[in-house]
């Protein structure tokens, strides 16, 4: 698959059993691939490779992968559970505010 050289690449498999990139690392439902970055292929251009196992289990016949990329952020991560934030007191104050319902309610359907 073509890619952008400025990107990072992340692989989301959904269903079924798959391998990635130039090694062909394994991964199957459930798993995350973090790309190293787009390879240059022999036409020049860049690119990612995903490549469905020609056998699948049967109750997952199908590859469904969920490709997500784009330009780095360049900036700190601090993660904790479900918060994702940019630093340790960040996360505190996430929690807090968890804590202290003050990040909404889903309503009842």
């Amino acid at each position: 698959m073509p890619w952008r050289p400025d990107f990072n690449a992340l692989a989301y498999l959904l269903n079924g059993d798959a391998t990635f990139g130039p090694e062909q690392r394994p991964a199957g439902m459930g798993q995350l691939v973090v790309f190293d970055g787009p390879r240059v292929n022999p036409q020049g251009d860049t690119s990612i490779t995903i490549a469905a196992n020609e056998v699948q289990e049967s109750r997952s016949p199908e590859v469904d992968v969920l490709l997500l990329g784009g330009l780095p952020i360049r900036e700190p991560i601090a993660r904790y559970g479900p918060f994702v934030m940019n630093t340790k007191a960040e996360l505190i104050q996430a929690f807090e505010d968890f804590e202290a319902g003050r990040l909404g309610k889903i309503p009842h359907a």
